[in-house]
C-alpha cells in the first residue's frame, strides 16, 4: 500500500541548538570523551608500570560511566522534547471526505489534529498536471487563499469541492499538491506539503447517514 504523501517541518522561534542545551552536551561529551582518550593512551605507552595502571583504571571506568550517563540523559532530553511538543503543537493535515447532508459530495478539508491552535494558515493549492478546464467543480479550491486568522485543535474547515462522479469518472482528476504554512502560540513556524489522491474515494457510500434519514423523515412528518 503506497504511504500517505506528507512533509512535516518546524522551526522553532529560538535557536534549537541553545534552547534544547545540545552545545553543553556536546561539549561534556566531548571534554570526558578526550580525557578518556588521554588516559587509555598513557595507559599503553606505559604497559609495565601497573601501579599506574592500578591508579588510572578507576578514572577510566568513571570516565566510561560519564559518557555513557550523557548519551542517556541526551536521548531522554530529546524523548521529552518530543513529548512536549506532541502535547502542545498544532498538526494540520489536508485531506478529502464526504459531506454528511450529501454523501455524493466529496469535501475538501484542512484538520488540525494537535493539541494546539494553528495560527496565520496560509495554504497553496497546485493545480493537476492536466489542468482544471472543462470539470464541474462545486468550489474551485485551486486558487490564492488568503491566510486563515485560527484553526482551533479538533476544527477544521470544509470546502464542498465536487460532486464524486466529476472528479471519479471517465475523467479522472489527477494528483495535486498542497502546501501549508502556519504558526503555534509561541510563534514556532510549520511547512507542511501533501500529495492529495481522488482516487481513495473509490468505491465509498454515497447512502445518507441515520442522522440525515432521521432529519428526512421529521420533514415528512411535518408536511403532514
Amino acid at each position: 500500500m503506497k504511504k500517505y504523501s506528507i512533509r512535516h517541518d518546524k522551526r522553532d522561534p529560538q535557536s534549537a541548538m541553545l534552547g534544547d542545551g545540545k552545545i553543553a552536551l556536546g561539549m561534556i561529551f566531548g571534554v570526558v570523551f578526550t580525557v578518556l582518550i588521554s588516559l587509555i593512551a598513557e595507559v599503553r605507552q606505559s604497559p609495565s608500570n601497573s601501579f599506574l595502571n592500578i591508579e588510572l583504571t578507576p578514572v577510566i571506568v568513571s570516565l566510561l560511566v560519564a559518557l555513557a550517563s550523557t548519551f542517556l540523559a541526551t536521548n531522554a532530553l530529546l524523548e521529552q522534547r518530543k513529548s512536549r511538543e506532541a502535547a502542545t503543537d498544532p498538526v494540520l493535515i489536508v485531506h478529502l471526505g464526504q459531506r454528511e447532508d450529501a454523501r455524493e459530495l466529496v469535501t475538501f478539508n484542512i484538520s488540525n489534529v494537535g493539541a494546539g491552535a494553528a495560527l496565520n494558515v496560509a495554504m497553496t493549492v497546485e493545480k493537476p498536471k492536466d489542468g482544471t478546464d472543462g470539470r464541474n467543480f462545486v468550489t474551485n479550491i485551486f486558487r490564492q487563499y488568503h491566510p486563515f486568522a485560527v484553526i482551533l485543535q479538533g476544527n477544521s474547515i470544509e470546502f464542498s469541492f465536487a460532486v464524486g462522479w466529476e472528479i471519479l469518472g471517465e475523467k479522472l482528476l489527477p494528483s495535486f499538491q498542497v502546501a501549508l504554512s502556519y504558526e503555534d502560540l509561541v510563534g514556532g513556524q510549520y511547512e507542511s506539503e501533501f500529495t492529495i489522491d481522488v482516487r481513495e474515494m473509490k468505491g465509498l457510500g454515497a447512502n445518507k447517514s441515520p442522522q440525515m434519514r432521521m432529519v428526512t423523515a421529521l420533514e415528512a412528518i411535518a408536511k403532514k
